[in-house]
């Protein structure tokens, strides 16, 4: 699922800049399988953060900064975080629409 998240962010150190960082995410799931006498079970699926671009202030983000982005471990769990809050919002207005049409 495709989503958007608008931060600042400071390649540098010292100068902030508005970052659009555009991406697709992917759930964790659970294990399937769980512990068992001979096994300790499959390990959870970790959430998957797939960068597809990235803008800084307005403009297209070099090579270092695409990287940087990619490789922040602080960013990811905004993005993270962000997707779960949109998916988290997408499903409550779903059930309120539904709600509303058991209502008519």
């Amino acid at each position: 699922m495709k989503h958007t998240y608008k931060c600042t962010h400071s390649f540098d150190g010292e100068n902030e800049v508005e970052l659009s960082i555009f991406y697709n995410y992917t759930h964790g799931t659970m294990s399937d399988s769980g512990p068992t006498y001979d096994s300790a079970g499959d390990p959870p699926a970790y959430p998957e953060v797939d960068v597809l671009g990235v803008m800084v202030d307005d403009r297209a983000a070099t090579p270092e900064q695409f990287d940087q982005v990619v490789e922040n471990a602080r960013l990811w769990d905004e993005m993270v975080l962000n997707a779960a809050n949109n998916i988290a919002d997408e499903r409550a207005a779903a059930a309120e629409y539904r709600n509303e049409l058991r209502r008519d």
